[in-house]
């Protein structure tokens, strides 16, 4: 088995598919996802000796996903399974120092506790505010166990945050967006012919209207 940056010893993410390799191709495209941001993002280390020179390379970002920690009786509140999820992300992230000069963060997911906590190095500059944006995004693919579209969500914003790019909006209708535009034009259409059959009608009625006043007249 190839070191990998995506760690899924329970096969959470690719449990829905079970015919082909959907498996496979599943990881590979997670793992293609997490070397991308270390290709297309730059060293940030104060110090140019502590960067990798062959080949260079960026920050990296490392995937972890459990089925469900294991808690005290007691760690049932919301806040007590993230603080768990806390350490344990914390915890995994320090030993694989896997940073050039703790540039490196971790996204750790745990299913059936629908947690999902982002440790970060002291090198990487995102705020607050982003991480929990983006971990709210991908909490809105968990609930509809889409683990691999959540993760790679993340990944890819999180990408954004280290180039200092905007981020992404999360479009999360049940129709596509391109649908909804129709849509609007076609009522926009609708009000316009009705407001036009409204104005023409109401010409009609008036001009009837004084018609009828100057054959009242005449007699």
């Amino acid at each position: 088995m190839k070191p990998s940056f995506f760690c899924d010893p329970n096969n959470i993410v690719s449990r829905r598919k079970k015919e082909g390799n959907g498996t496979l191709e599943e990881k590979n495209s997670l793992d293609n996802e997490l070397l991308y941001v270390r290709g297309e993002t730059n060293c940030s280390c104060v110090l140019p000796t502590l960067c990798m020179k062959s080949p260079p390379r960026g920050f990296t970002i490392s995937i972890a996903v459990v089925e469900k920690m294991h808690l005290d009786n007691n760690e049932t509140s919301r806040d007590s399974i993230l603080q768990a999820a806390k350490i344990f992300a914390d915890v995994v992230r320090d030993r694989q120092n896997r940073g050039q000069c703790d540039d490196d963060l971790i996204i750790f997911l745990s299913a059936r506790d629908q947690v999902v906590y982002t440790s970060i190095g002291s090198a990487i500059r995102i705020d607050d505010s982003d991480i929990k944006r983006i971990s709210e995004q991908g909490e809105i693919f968990f609930k509809k166990m889409l683990y691999r579209e959540g993760l790679e969500w993340m990944t890819r914003q999180y990408k954004h945050a280290l180039r200092a790019e905007k981020l992404e909006k999360l479009w999360n209708w049940p129709l596509p967006e391109w649908v909804l535009l129709v849509l609007a034009v076609l009522v926009l259409i609708v009000l316009a012919s009705l407001i036009c059959t409204t104005i023409y009608l109401c010409i009609r009625f008036c001009r009837r209207d004084r018609r009828d006043e100057y054959s009242m007249v005449e007699h």
